[in-house]
Parts: structure tokens; sequence; C-alpha cells
């Protein structure tokens, strides 16, 4: 077969000169309350709140420095053991609960959007009604005070209203927000998608990047680079192209932003290939604020503070992939595939689905800048997308197996274990026209093979039982987006098909989960159709922002065949009608 000539690597550098802009970066979070310093160990260890997130999302009721200075006091007189009760009376006299957000009606809500002519079946429609009503539940606006007083606040404001995932996730998360997204173009509100859009262009220009979630305490981190695929949604939708060139130099400022922080040199067979990693910023350090006591009594099983503070770094790259956490990351010593959270070495893994998105989202930087007429520019980000296909090919493609697997660059070898992220090239474009449909027919025989489209509740998030929530037996909706869209996108036949079967359970199991509990779940359980799922690091979600934009992306693509039919126990199933 054809392969791709392999691009020299002094080439690759030249490219990434090429498309280099100056971006300034603001460091991690330096705040000594809200991220670090001895009143975040202590109170977090202390346990005053269940969830570690609980207090970090507080507002100060004085400034930091009068903050920090009461708590020296109190440290003083209880000769640095301070109580449980003392610390806990001390938080309720400094801080108060942020509410930095106020409710807010989306302008362009509307109850029955076109999409509902394309679903057929009536108990179906009446689902996707139920589901589309929960975005003007979820509709959020930051309140006058934090812009008026920001510093008492871990919240980062951002100028429009926004749709928030649900639950505990009171913020703006980034790769969550491209399956809102999806689902809110699906859902006919065009104008609260373009300013969720925006919200996160806004954030790049402040901060040289998308962080993780819109919290100070997430500074330093990111997640899976999908602005620019955001940005294709919106412009597919509206043909926006005044917008476009508005916002194309903040798009290519945060695409350089994964390419000059996240970026490592892979060799196999002698030849150097660039591709990305997860990676935090080094100068974030010690226990994710967030997650402070987990992380800290998860260290303390490791012999040295070196080890420590390396294990520190790995779980927030891992937060960084959104996949936190799984046995995708962990590396035991003797390469067994069990393991725990203090075995997390992801800094060290070249994920399949990372660059995968980055190589679709430098083909799309390509197709705006070629929309916009600047040709010179557009050839730029072509040739690096070409560049990263070819890469992913040689470092990540299995020819024996049929996939893509993640790589390991220490053990200089493939990660060889089902994820559905390895549908991820096909889902992204990031497979040359040429190789897709020998890598589709053998990507189906993998894909049967791995027993993972066996369950009655979806695709499992790995085939490995750990107890971490990014593993069986949960089935995450992006994943379900990203494996049954990837095989629809691949133009194999059976493929297709399997995509279809796939959407048809996927869609019963939500369909199940709303009527019986009338809420939509962050996570399902993939051997209890409709049941949230488990694990990790706090309770079950219910809202659910990506859960509600998967629903509705694989109603507009199936919703025509569907059929729910009872059974002889009146439970309902979904088959494709033709």
């Amino acid at each position: 077969m054809y392969k791709l000539r392999t691009i020299p690597l002094y080439r690759v550098i030249g490219l990434l000169g090429a498309c280099a802009q100056a971006i300034h970066i603001v460091p991690a979070c330096n705040s000594s309350i809200h991220c670090s310093g001895e009143l975040l160990h202590k109170v977090q260890l202390a346990r005053i709140f269940p969830d570690s997130k609980t207090f970090v999302d507080l507002k100060l009721i004085y400034s930091e420095n009068q903050t920090l200075e009461d708590f020296a006091k109190l440290m003083n007189v209880t000769n640095h053991e301070p109580s449980r009760a003392s610390l806990a009376q001390f938080v309720d006299s400094h801080f108060l609960e942020g509410n930095e957000l106020e409710v807010w009606n989306p302008p362009d809500f509307d109850p029955e959007p076109p999409i509902l002519e394309n679903v057929t079946d009536v108990r179906l429609k009446q689902f996707a009604k139920g589901v589309i009503s929960i975005w003007a539940k979820l509709g959020r606006r930051v309140r006058q005070e934090i812009i008026q007083e920001p510093e008492k606040y871990s919240f980062i404001s951002v100028p429009n209203g926004f749709i928030v995932p649900g639950g505990r996730f009171k913020e703006l998360y980034y790769w969550d927000s491209f399956w809102m997204i999806r689902g809110l173009i699906i859902s006919n509100m065009v104008e609260t998608a373009k300013g969720m859009i925006e919200n996160l262009l806004f954030l790049v220009k402040k901060l040289g990047y998308v962080p993780n979630g819109s919290r100070i305490y997430y500074l330093g981190r990111s997640q899976p680079p999908l602005l620019t695929a955001m940005v294709a949604s919106y412009f597919a939708a509206t043909g926006d192209v005044t917008w476009l060139e508005q916002h194309i130099g903040t798009v290519e400022k945060e695409l350089q932003y994964w390419l000059d922080k996240k970026k490592v040199t892979v060799t196999v067979d002698g030849k150097k290939y660039v591709l990305l990693r997860y990676f935090s910023d080094k100068r974030s350090k010690g226990p994710r604020p967030e997650s402070y006591y987990e992380d800290y009594t998860n260290a303390q099983e490791l012999p040295t503070e070196e080890l420590r503070e390396a294990f520190y770094e790995e779980v927030k790259s891992a937060a960084e992939s959104g996949w936190d956490f799984s046995t995708r990351w962990f590396i035991t010593t003797n390469n067994e595939t069990a393991g725990n959270l203090t075995n997390v070495h992801i800094t060290r893994i070249v994920p399949v689905d990372l660059n995968a998105i980055f190589a679709g989202a430098l083909e799309l930087a390509g197709d705006f800048r070629n929309l916009l007429k600047d040709r010179r520019e557009a050839k730029k980000w072509w040739s690096l997308a070409k560049y990263w296909r070819n890469a992913i090919d040689v470092v990540l493609w299995d020819s024996t197996d049929g996939v893509w697997y993640d790589y390991d660059i220490e053990a200089k070898s493939s990660r060889r274990h089902f994820y559905p992220s390895c549908a991820t090239p096909f889902w992204s474009g990031a497979v040359e026209s040429y190789n897709t449909p020998h890598y589709a027919e053998k990507f189906v025989k993998y894909l049967l093979s791995s027993g993972a489209l066996n369950f009655p509740g979806g695709i499992p998030a790995s085939v490995m039982h750990s107890g971490e929530q990014w593993d069986y037996p949960n089935a995450w909706p992006p994943l379900q987006s990203v494996l049954i869209g990837g095989l629809e996108m691949s133009g194999n036949e059976e493929a297709k098909k399997l995509a279809r079967e796939q959407a048809e359970l996927w869609i019963h199991a939500n369909y199940i989960g709303f009527t019986t509990w009338h809420k939509m779940f962050e996570k399902y359980s993939v051997v209890e159709p409709g049941h949230h799922g488990s694990g990790g690091e706090y309770t079950v979600q219910e809202g659910f922002g990506w859960t509600n934009g998967v629903a509705l992306e694989l109603l507009q693509m199936y919703g025509k065949d569907m059929k729910l039919n009872d059974d002889s126990n009146n439970v309902p199933h979904i088959r494709m009608v033709k």
C-alpha cells in the first residue's frame, strides 16, 4: 500500500517557526489560599467538607492578605495544630459560598427545534424534547460582584452566558463544551453556542490557552484541544466569514500553545517524529486543589518527597486528558495491567486521541485560512497537519492488530489495550483518504474481537475493572460519540452498521435513565442500561451537558430510523427501521 512520504524533522521545526506568534502564557495559579499554602493544606486535610472542591470554590469575605494574617494568628495560638472545630470556625468567619453565577435564560432557547422533525418515534420525540428542555435549566452567567471583586473568587470571569455541565461542575469546562455546543447548534440555539465559543476564545486571549476549567486552580493544565473544531461547527452552521476572520488569530494562538508546551520527540526505526502528550505546567506544585485530600493521601504511599511531587505532576497531567482517572495511564514496574493512582505516568504516553484531535485541528486551521483567501498561511497549517497524520500512522498505528494504540515513550512500545479513543483518527479526519478503506476494514475486525461492543448499555471506557471512573463498567457520552462517529465516518459499510447498533444501545440507555429517574447522567453503566456509572473521586453528577449533546447528535444522525419496541415485560427496546 502507498504510504505518505516521511517529512524530515528539520522541516517540521521550520513549519513550527513559520506558524509561531508571540504568546503570553499566564503561569500556574499563585493564590496562597485557593491553590497552595498552609491554610489550604490544613483545611483540606481536616475534611471540613467531604468534597475537596467545595472549599476552593468559596469566596473570600476579606482580602487575601487579611485572611492569611488572621490564619497566622490562629496558627500561633494553637501552636500550629488547630483542631478541626477551630478550622471550621475560621472557614465560617472568613469564607462564603461563591455564588459566582446567576440563572440565565438563553434568549434563543427553542423548545421545539427542527431536529424533532427528524425523530419519527413518538416516545423518542418526547424524550428528545425533554433533553432539549434541560438547556434552559443549565443556563448561567457571571454575577456583577465577581467582575467588581475578582480577587475574592477562584472563578475566572467570562463575558457571555453559558451552559454548565451540571452537578458540582458549575463553571466552564473545555472539552465538555464541544459536545454541548454541538447539541446547542442541533437544538437551534446557535447564538448560545457562539457565546460559549467566544468565552473560550476570551480565555485564550487572556491566558494564552483554554484551562481545564474556568477556575484559577485549573491554571497550568488544559484539556483536549477541541476549540478549533468548535469554531468549525459554528461556521458550518452559519457561514459567518466575518466572525471567522475576527477570531482566526486566537484559534491559531491556541494551537501554537500546544505546539510550544506539549510536544515530544519519539524515535521509531531510527527516525524522529514530533507528537503531543499531556503535560501540566511544572510551576504548579503540590496536590490538585480541587482534589487536595485525595491526592495528598495517595501520595503518602510513596517513600520520598521527590516521588510525591512527581505524582502530583502526573495526576494534574492526567486531569488534562479529561480521563481522570483510568488504567489507560497506569504503568507498573512489572508491566502488569493492574495498578492504582500512584502508577499514573501519563507524561511518558503519547495518546491517540490527543494527536488525532490535534491533526484535525491543524487541517481545519488551514481550511479557515484558505476560506479567508490566505493561501500561504493555509499551506503552512496543511503541511503541518499532513506531517501529524503521518507521525500518527508511523508511531501509533498497529498494522497487525488493525488499530491505533497509545505509545509508551520510555518502553518504546505500543500500549496494547482497548480504549474507545482508538477510533479518534477516523472521527477527527486524521487518516489519509487513500488509507481509510484498508484501515477501516482492519479496525472493524479489531473492534469485534475486542469484546467492547458486547455490552447492553454502551461502549465501556476500557475492559479493565480498576474502580476508576474512566474504566469498565462505565460508559461515557463523549466516548460513544467518538467511537460511533468514527465508525460512521470511516465509510466502511460494516463499520456503519456497527455504529447504528451502538447508537441504538446508547439512546436506549439514555431513554431508560431519563424516563425512570427524569435525569441525564454524566456517565452510565454498560451492564445495566440506563443506570448511572460509578467509581472515581466524587458522586455521580446529573444534568448533564455533554450527555444531552451526544444524545441529540445521535438522534439527528439516526432518529428517522429508530423505533422503540416493548418486549413481553413492557421494557422498551430500540431497533432500526428501514
